[in-house]
C-alpha cells in the first residue's frame, strides 16, 4: 500500500496509514496520527471508544477519560472531528491482526472541530 502524506500542526510531513499500521510501528507506538472520528461511544469506565479513519482505512481506539475532562477537548471530540495525535501506543492482541490505539492527554496535539476551528 502506498503511504499517504499529511501536513501536521508544526508544518512537517506525517507519513503513514492505518491500512499498513504494522509498517509504521516503532516500539509499539505510532509517531504521528492524523484521522477523522467516524464513531464514538462512552464505555462503563468513562472512556470513549472511537473508530478513527484516514485515507487508507480505519482503526479502533480508546480515548482515556481524563482527555475528556480537559475543557478544550471535551466538546470538540465528536463524530466528524479530526485529531492530530503524537506518539500513540498501539495495542495488538497476540494471535490477532487487529490493532487498537490507546489515546491519553500526552498524545493529543490538536482537535479540529467538526464545524471549523480547533482545540
Amino acid at each position: 500500500m502506498t503511504p499517504h502524506y499529511y501536513v501536521n500542526v508544526d508544518g512537517g510531513i506525517v507519513t503513514g496509514c492505518f491500512g499498513d499500521v504494522k509498517k509504521f510501528l516503532m516500539n509499539g507506538k505510532l509517531k504521528n496520527v492524523v484521522a477523522d472520528i467516524k464513531s464514538c461511544t462512552s464505555n462503563a469506565l468513562g472512556d470513549l471508544t472511537v473508530t478513527l479513519k484516514d485515507l487508507s482505512g480505519t482503526i479502533s481506539g480508546t480515548i482515556y477519560y481524563k482527555v475528556l475532562t480537559e475543557e478544550r477537548f471535551a466538546k470538540a471530540i465528536i463524530v466528524g472531528a479530526a485529531l492530530i495525535l503524537y506518539n500513540v501506543s498501539v495495542f495488538s492482541p497476540k494471535q490477532s491482526t487487529h490493532h487498537y490505539l490507546n489515546i491519553t492527554n500526552k498524545n493529543m496535539v490538536k482537535v479540529f472541530h467538526k464545524d471549523g476551528g480547533f482545540a
